[in-house]
């Protein structure tokens, strides 16, 4: 190798990882709480994280940063063949790392705490996945919640019962959202859904699924408008995490092309590599939190057209947890909403979601917001 080509391969070699090391160590520096709030805590997190992860976050930065630096600053005399094994070693540790993860990936119900949505449920080609018709759950969250009926009807809603019958001729309420408008942890008869329904003398026919999107919310309410003749209000909880959830491209999702929503099919082929870094990593970058701000504005607005051209009223509802965010604010200017600010002491420990009295305050602004 000439003297040339050895000084370009060691420089090459050189910026390769100095580029990533300085990334990682800028990154290290930037993330202040301030930062993790902004870019982790608001639009990717339904409860905030535990304090240290924050600092594990940094110290991972750090550590991996100096590492490379120090690789950088060792590779004095790099040899093509020694850069060549080196490749090929990350090639077939990012193999080794897809085959792990494969292996490691058990079906939801076999996982230590599976979640109601798939206890419950099953996947959906149009909405990722959806309740199964005509179920009946007896569960109790995993942290020593109480054991609670969730019953499904044959439309896949959650009910007062798995027999229960709409009727499409009837004023209805329909609630669409993610857990909290499921109820979860609650008696059906205890969640605000019930509880609005009572109070405006109305059916309730809740279409809600833990986990979902907006734009699942959106798929699920738009089918119930659809066979219903006299929808009075569609209700639908917002929440900050949905910006993380309206990104996922695992499943079949919406997107924005030429300022049109399009149903996509989820990202083929599966890599759950891939899935791990793209679609459960929960750090939103700036301009990946612009991106899914234009998408759900524009699934918020597409909601409230779908329940006026049924003749229905449209409401979001947003629960939050301490103050609200600007970020939400800003999702839900000009549109119909009730902002709904619950105390730690209406969060279920056991559960994460909003206790009886909880659900109850979330009805009492709902009712209000429509009187």
């Amino acid at each position: 190798m000439t003297c040339y080509a050895e000084v370009v391969l060691r420089t090459s070699v050189r910026l390769l990882l100095l580029a990533p090391a300085v990334a990682l160590l800028a990154g290290a520096a930037i993330a202040d709480r301030a930062w993790w709030t902004q870019h982790v805590v608001v639009p990717a997190c339904y409860l905030p994280p535990a304090d240290w992860k924050l600092t594990a976050f940094r110290v991972a930065l750090l550590l991996s940063g100096l590492a490379l630096a120090i690789c950088a600053w060792l590779a004095r005399n790099p040899t093509a063949d020694g850069v060549a094994r080196v490749v090929l070693s990350v090639a077939l540790a990012f193999c080794a790392a897809e085959l792990g993860l494969r292996v490691l990936d058990k079906p939801e119900s076999q996982t230590p705490h599976p979640r109601l949505e798939w206890l419950l449920g099953a996947a959906d080609a149009r909405t990722g996945w959806s309740f199964i018709p005509r179920r009946s759950l007896r569960f109790g969250a995993p942290g020593g919640g109480p054991v609670v009926t969730y019953a499904i009807d044959a439309h896949g809603d959650r009910a007062a019962s798995q027999d229960f019958v709409e009727d499409p001729a009837a004023s209805t309420v329909v609630v669409a959202g993610e857990s909290i408008a499921v109820g979860h942890g609650l008696e059906w008869k205890d969640t605000f859904a019930a509880n609005v329904g009572e109070r405006l003398h109305s059916q309730i026919v809740n279409v809600a699924v833990g986990g979902y999107g907006s734009d699942q919310a959106y798929l699920r309410a738009s089918d119930a408008l659809a066979r219903l003749r006299h929808p009075i209000v569609l209700v639908s909880t917002v929440l900050p995490v949905q910006l993380h959830r309206n990104l996922d491209d695992s499943r079949a999702h919406l997107e924005l092309q030429n300022g049109a929503l399009i149903l996509v099919p989820g990202f083929r082929p599966r890599l759950r590599l891939r899935e791990l870094i793209a679609d459960e990593l929960q750090i939103m970058p700036q301009w990946r939190i612009a991106k899914s701000e234009k998408l759900t504005r524009t699934i918020l607005e597409a909601t409230a057209a779908a329940a006026k051209a049924s003749g229905a009223r449209p409401l979001f509802v947003a629960p939050v947890f301490g103050r609200e965010p600007e970020l939400l604010r800003e999702l839900l200017d000009g549109l119909p909403h009730v902002t709904v600010e619950l105390g730690p002491a209406r969060i279920m420990p056991w559960d994460g979601h909003p206790d009886r009295e909880g659900a109850k305050q979330i009805a009492d602004a709902i009712v209000a917001a429509l009187q």
